[in-house]
């Protein structure tokens, strides 16, 4: 699961998309994210809903392989979310601990859902590599597989994730409000 991730790399935004970015080390459900739905970059609300629920049912994320079973998931559109790392909490018996997965301080494409009340990050089984620390992570697509994503073209892992990098962090991630640096040092 991906509960939280970062988009923090201004030079390589205006490099990438041409625009300006407030640059952000703790992205939190409920907060308005950078989509791309194949024809522009906006904003929406970090929190899937579908159409025909009463009380909204605020889900982050979405299995990919429950996409088109699950009631919840009908007439949904897809996008991608821009970003260049997320937060996994790996469980122990007497711990929590916050592990930051990232690409080379690149920036990379996680699938999503959205449609008019929010998105979701969608989610596929861990790559080997990190497998240990979560046994869910975002799928992750390579920029020449976003339209396809876009467009629902079925696809399988990239190779991306076998290339993702991560180091434990403080605990400091954990509250939303904290949104610095310190979220993604190593200790």
């Amino acid at each position: 699961m991906c509960g939280r991730y970062t988009l923090k790399n201004k030079r390589k935004m205006k490099d990438k998309y041409n625009i300006e970015i407030i640059p952000s080390y703790n992205i939190a459900p409920s907060q308005k994210i950078l989509i791309f739905n194949g024809d522009t970059l906006g904003y929406i609300r970090w929190s899937f809903s579908p159409r025909w629920a009463k009380i909204p049912m605020n889900l982050i994320n979405a299995r990919k392989e429950s996409l088109s079973i699950k009631p919840s998931f009908r007439n949904y559109k897809r996008c991608v979310i821009i970003a260049d790392g997320w937060f996994e909490w790996q469980n122990t018996k007497d711990n929590r601990t916050p592990f930051y997965h990232y690409l080379n301080d690149k920036i990379f494409h996680m699938a999503g859902i959205y449609n008019n009340n929010g998105c979701a990050i969608v989610t596929t089984n861990s790559s080997e590599n990190i497998q240990h620390i979560h046994h869910r992570q975002p799928f992750l697509l390579r920029d020449l597989h976003i339209l396809g994503w876009i467009k629902d073209n079925e696809l399988t892992n990239s190779s991306l994730s076998e290339k993702i990098q991560y180091h434990p962090v403080s605990k400091f991630v954990n509250l939303p409000s904290n949104n610095n640096i310190k979220c993604i040092e190593s200790i």
